[in-house]
């Protein structure tokens, strides 16, 4: 008997906190209820954001891609007059009729030496 009385007990004492586990368990419900929702509502703005800078960053990409591809292009138009101008027959052309340039003769070419030299080429 010893054994009912404490169950007996034990049932009066539950029942007895009923209604404080009742509330525990509805404001547990409904507190899971309202932070699930706010997580999944946070979690929507996080992903929204994301793809916003995302977003932002392929069209920050794809500006950069094409200011690359004009430097490219300038390049490779700056080398092509480059080598132009710096064509041997076009130099020697400017030469001549610009600058009244000639090539020279045996006869006409002057060596000069300097004094240093001179004094090292007598030892």
């Amino acid at each position: 008997m010893a054994g009912k009385k404490k169950t007996k007990k034990e049932a009066v004492e539950t029942n007895r906190l009923w209604p404080f586990y009742s509330l525990i368990a509805a404001f547990g419900r409904r507190f899971g209820i309202i932070a699930l929702g706010g997580l999944v509502v946070y979690s929507a703005i996080l992903v929204t954001n994301q793809t916003h800078q995302y977003r932002v960053a392929t069209s920050d990409f794809n500006k950069l891609q094409d200011e690359q591809r004009a430097l490219d292009l300038n390049w490779q138009k700056l080398r092509l007059e480059q080598s132009a101008l710096a064509e041997h027959s076009r130099i020697e052309k400017i030469a001549t009729e610009q600058l009244k340039m000639k090539h020279l003769d045996k006869n006409s070419e002057v060596i000069i030496q300097m004094e240093n030299e001179k004094d090292t080429n007598r030892n």
